[in-house]
């Protein structure tokens, strides 16, 4: 009996606990559809307005071309950077690849308003102010601990019959790894580029010190419109972005399965 007591009392929190991370967005979603002048609730009728206004306000647009081109370069970058560093790590020759992995994870522990301030500083002085190289870069080191995490976690996964029989049969290291080991954790290598361009799109506290007009981020946008408006058009974007995200999160979801991270610090490959 109070084994059935606890266990409906850890259902109905779970529940309870899911609508309430999830009632923000529902409101943000409603909110869009309100044909009020301003951001009010509950909504005071329907209408798709701040969607038509959404369309007609081309700066949204440039800024999110923005950050859909700093997202992907980002992304690009990092994935391949991040491919090598657990390469490295896994099938490296390091006594200390516990100590070279807490090295390259160093970003996640710096603050992300020194880490911009730094990066603001050292793109001034290299010339690099504003463009959106500097973003890029910022955002690749930002990302990168994230998307070798996820490699080195499939790397440990690979089968090393397989890469050793394409050695055997005469492939050198690059044919070996593109042909044997790359299908294998091809999967992975998706997941981590999706992550990572969501990490990248989504940066805001970095971005506000590198981006200007010429490489204005969508994040940036929002918030500065934010300032001067208060219609609901920030809901309308903010739904469709919601909405790209939970196809993201889906496919991030279906791409990952039987990916255990937990294993990048539990075991490693033997030959």
């Amino acid at each position: 009996m109070r084994f059935r007591i606890s266990k409906w009392l850890a259902g109905a929190y779970m529940v309870f606990f899911i609508l309430f991370m999830l009632a923000p967005i529902f409101f943000v979603a409603l909110n869009s559809f309100n044909r009020a002048k301003f951001s009010i609730f509950p909504p005071q009728g329907f209408s798709f307005q701040w969607y038509v206004k959404l369309v007609s306000l081309p700066d949204f647009f440039y800024a999110m071309r923005n950050s859909a081109i700093i997202a992907f370069s980002a992304a690009v970058l990092s994935t391949t950077l991040g491919t090598a560093a657990a390469l490295a790590i896994v099938r490296g020759p390091w006594r200390r690849r516990e100590l070279i992995q807490a090295a390259l994870m160093a970003p996640l522990l710096v603050p992300k308003i020194v880490f911009g301030i730094a990066v603001f500083i050292a793109a001034i002085r290299v010339l690099l102010y504003p463009s959106f190289t500097s973003i890029i870069v910022a955002h690749t080191v930002l990302i990168l601990p994230y998307i070798m995490t996820v490699v080195t976690a499939n790397l440990l996964q690979v089968q090393r019959a397989q890469e050793e029989a394409a050695m055997d049969l005469g492939a050198n290291a690059w044919q070996t790894f593109r042909l044997a080991t790359v299908p294998q954790i091809a999967r992975g290598l998706a997941t981590a580029a999706i992550f990572g361009f969501i990490l990248s799109f989504d940066e805001f506290d970095i971005s506000i010190f590198l981006a200007r007009a010429e490489n204005m981020t969508l994040p940036l946008r929002m918030f500065l419109y934010m300032q001067e408006m208060e219609d609901p058009t920030l809901a309308a974007i903010a739904t469709v972005l919601i909405a790209f995200s939970i196809v993201a999160v889906v496919l991030l979801h279906k791409l990952s399965k039987g990916v255990n991270v937990s294993d990048i610090l539990g075991r490693r490959n033997t030959p």
